[in-house]
């Protein structure tokens, strides 16, 4: 507006001085259409230019907060708005939104440091975008959502030691998340998820956990082998133990025989079973007592005097 001013006042300033009386026709008549030019190009110009301005193009999802002499008035709906040129308007995004904190550092119980990277997703109620820009302003993420996320990291990861952060993840990526929902509720700032992409220590911390795991491993090793040794010596002892008792239940057995056949054996029985073992061909046989029975030779002979 400004400039549409400065332009078609020096148009109208230049046509007045080529009206004067000292020059020729020509150019009192060219003066004379640029004094008539110069309110007509000032109205075409501020006209344009203030229609331009009034037409606002709204995005879906998003709410336009107007503001009269910087102070918040109302706010329009998505699509094309048309407001007076005095008025200015702010877009608001009532969506959900993502932010990604790249570089959240926190400590663990024995103050190591952690670093966290971590995905927020949030929205803004629309009946209540006024009220957070009148009182907090345009930039309420920065002011309100950045501090406390860091701030609430830390105090959870200190609850646990370093080597429990990870296996504790989910726990502490619940209690943060609902911590910044009760934090950010009265401001109609709706906390739709917390994500935790990625959880590191320092390299030196990260070596020695390597480290106490590789011994770990080795000691682990090294256990399983003498429990190996202890098991081939068990087999050999139970080995020992069985033959030991198949010899014993043998040896058992053997004797329980023995035993039978003794209680079974009688003179009658001794004796035809000596004369059984005689080979056919025997005329005289001569024998040794046997517990004082003597075996008869006559009697071997009768048949064949006969």
């Amino acid at each position: 507006m400004i400039l549409a001013v400065l332009v078609c006042a020096g148009v109208f300033i230049y046509g007045k001085t080529l009206r004067g009386e000292d020059n020729d026709r020509a150019d009192r008549s060219l003066g004379g259409w640029l004094l008539i030019g110069a309110p007509i190009l000032f109205l075409v110009w501020a006209g344009g230019h203030t229609g331009f301005n009034s037409v606002h193009q709204v995005p879906a999802g998003h709410v336009a907060v107007v503001y009269q002499f910087g102070a918040i008035t109302g706010q329009m709906p998505e699509g094309l708005q048309i407001i007076p040129p005095w008025q200015d308007v702010k877009i608001a995004n009532i969506q959900v939104q993502k932010h990604q904190f790249e570089a959240l550092t926190a400590f663990s119980e024995e103050t190591q440091d952690v670093f966290i990277v971590a995905t927020l997703n949030y929205e803004v109620s629309p009946e209540a975008i006024q009220k957070l820009y009148r009182t907090v302003g345009p930039n309420y993420f920065e002011k309100l959502v950045e501090a406390r996320v860091n701030q609430n990291f830390k105090d959870e990861t200190v609850k646990y030691k370093s080597v429990d952060i990870a296996p504790n993840r989910e726990i502490i990526r619940k209690a943060v998340r609902d911590r910044l929902a009760r934090e950010l509720r009265p401001f109609s700032i709706n906390v739709v998820d917390l994500l935790i992409d990625d959880i590191d220590f320092k390299e030196e911390f990260k070596q020695a956990i390597e480290d106490k795991q590789i011994a770990t491993q080795d000691a682990l090793r090294e256990q399983r082998k003498i429990e190996q040794k202890k098991a081939e010596a068990q087999q050999v002892i139970e080995k020992a133990r069985g033959d030991a008792e198949a010899v014993l239940i043998n040896a058992t057995a053997q004797a329980e025989a023995n035993r039978l056949l003794g209680e079974s054996l009688s003179d009658e029985v001794i004796r035809f079973q000596m004369i059984q073992k005689l080979a056919g061909n025997i005329d005289i046989a001569i024998v040794d007592s046997i517990d004082s029975i003597i075996l008869d030779t006559d009697s071997l002979f009768e048949d064949k005097e006969e």
